[in-house]
């Protein structure tokens, strides 16, 4: 064959064919508070990762994953990032709405929320808690649980524990103030305040909800989940790749922290970074759906399995 011939071939080859290559991309807007878990979907937006798996990926900041959950459920947008104690109060309530994609994965390799107290607070144990007042930014929230949890397995009486809602940005200020006794704080505050000697750690109380467990996650509606399979499988899977290059690579996706939350890359540096899990599995979930039902923050238990999108759902 002629060199000019086989260029014509190989043109061919390659050509658009119609209704593939020259479709537009799927448009997805993703609803979520701004925070360095949001990394790995950063990531794959500044790397063309979902343009070239053919989705048009757009993010937009909210308040609270509560009211991201709640611009989902209202159909404004189609896909939100927020806790999972949200999604399983919704599915309690027959809202249809289910998890298709990790976030955070808690572990005690990755901690990136502790239990903080004031530097001169004596306790020690999950009894010297008993009776005393625990600041979070929502009540019945990941944290709430987790304490509960923790004062539980260690000798405390979880029902004795008072809750206040304090944000995210005043919980060093009220500890220091011993407005309230302790509170879970996350990463970067509780790097900042340790660091700072502020507050000292009391213990990493995620940890008594499960060795591992998925905190947060991706979510949609279910019908609209079902009318959009194939983007929800491709946006998934896109995600879980970015999820496992940026767990890897801290060092190098720094600078996409410090852009993506604001937060100086010097701070970045010595900060806890998340793990963000790379598939679903039920296994992460059912661990959080029974202590919220041990600790009645969600009225019963119920499978995994049935607020996992593709899995049952």
């Amino acid at each position: 064959m002629r060199r000019c011939d086989a260029v014509a071939v190989l043109a061919l080859t390659l050509a658009p064919r119609a209704g593939w290559a020259q479709s537009a991309p799927e448009k997805l807007t993703v609803v979520g508070p701004t925070a360095e878990d949001l990394t790995n979907l950063y990531y794959a937006l500044k790397t063309g990762m979902f343009a070239r798996a053919g989705l048009d990926v757009t993010m937009i900041g909210a308040n609270s994953g509560a009211a991201a959950t709640t611009a989902v459920i209202a159909g404004t947008y189609p896909i939100a990032r927020t806790s999972l104690l949200a999604i399983l109060s919704a599915h309690l309530r027959d809202i249809p709405v289910v998890i298709i994609a990790p976030s955070i994965v808690n572990t005690g390799e990755h901690p990136f929320a502790m239990l903080q107290i004031a530097v001169d607070a004596p306790y020690r144990t999950g009894a010297d808690l008993n009776g005393k007042t625990i600041g979070v930014p929502s009540l019945g929230d990941i944290n709430s649980l987790a304490t509960k949890a923790w004062v539980d397995k260690n000798g405390g009486d979880w029902h004795s524990l008072k809750f206040v809602e304090i944000p995210n940005v005043a919980l060093e200020t009220a500890i220091t103030a011993h407005r309230v006794d302790a509170v879970v704080m996350q990463s970067p505050l509780f790097d900042a305040s340790v660091a700072a000697g502020t507050t000292k750690t009391l213990a990493y109380a995620y940890g008594a909800i499960a060795p591992l467990f998925m905190g947060a996650a991706y979510v949609a509606r279910t019908d609209w989940a079902t009318q959009h399979a194939d983007a929800v499988r491709r946006y998934a899977r896109v995600l879980g790749e970015a999820a496992t290059y940026v767990n890897s690579h801290p060092t190098e996706t720094a600078p996409l922290v410090a852009e993506l939350t604001k937060i100086e890359i010097a701070n970045v540096a010595k900060m806890h970074r998340t793990f963000n899990g790379t598939t679903l599995d039920p296994a992460l979930v059912q661990p959080v759906i029974d202590a919220a039902a041990k600790y009645e923050v969600i009225a019963r238990s119920f499978p995994a399995r049935e607020i996992l999108w593709g899995t049952g759902a």
